[in-house]
């Protein structure tokens, strides 16, 4: 229900309280109320039951269609995450700031931190190459997407090479990173078919 429609009820049913009341005080002082004002009195306070009753209809469905689209909204954040968790590969989304906002659980294995405790950590902690880190991000800010191979630095281990593919997303002002593990590339694949090969020979590491 608007506002211009509550507008309208209140000053309507301000109306035939006012009606309500002259009749009532003209009862107290023993007159009679003409017909003619009982009628009027009685047609406006039916009028306004009336819309009343439509108003609580409107209200009850518009209830329902709220009901309905948080159910629907609790149904789609449970599918993405039932989604993000299920990529087959680490996976983390960045903010502004560079901090991270989620990882899934590949992520958290391949950084070697819960991943509870990597929410709000600057993602460079675990990404030695700075210089590497910001050319990415300004390719990726110019064309959508940047790919490099980068050191991987996860907490308490020594760092290892890995493959990193970064896209923007716009609208919710993140970053994605998708990592996938150099020496270990037969089990964890790039998901994009246009990417170069990398090779998985020992020695080429």
């Amino acid at each position: 229900m608007n506002h211009s429609l509550t507008r309208v009820l209140l000053t309507r049913t301000a109306e035939a309280e006012k009606r309500l009341m002259a009749l009532t005080e003209q009862h107290e002082r023993g007159n009679k109320p003409s017909p003619q004002l009982s009628k009027s009195a009685l047609r406006e306070l039916g009028d306004v039951l009336e819309e009343l009753r439509v108003a609580t209809e409107h209200l009850q469905l518009a209830a329902d269609d709220l009901a309905s689209a948080r159910r629907d909204a609790t149904a789609g954040v449970e599918n993405y995450r039932e989604l993000y968790e299920g990529l087959p590969m680490p996976c983390l989304l960045t903010n502004e700031q560079g901090s991270v906002d989620e990882a899934n659980g590949h992520a958290s294995k391949l950084l070697n931190v819960a991943s509870a405790y990597l929410n709000g950590k600057p993602l460079l902690l675990y990404l030695p190459q700075r210089d590497l880190y910001f050319r990415l991000l300004d390719e990726v800010n110019n064309v959508g997407i940047a790919r490099a191979r980068t050191m991987l630095r996860p907490r308490d281990r020594k760092p290892f090479e890995v493959n990193v593919s970064v896209t923007s997303l716009k609208r919710q002002l993140r970053w994605c990173w998708v990592f996938w593990d150099v020496n270990h590339r037969q089990e964890t694949r790039e998901p994009s078919l246009d990417s170069p090969p990398v090779s998985t020979d020992p020695a080429a590491s």
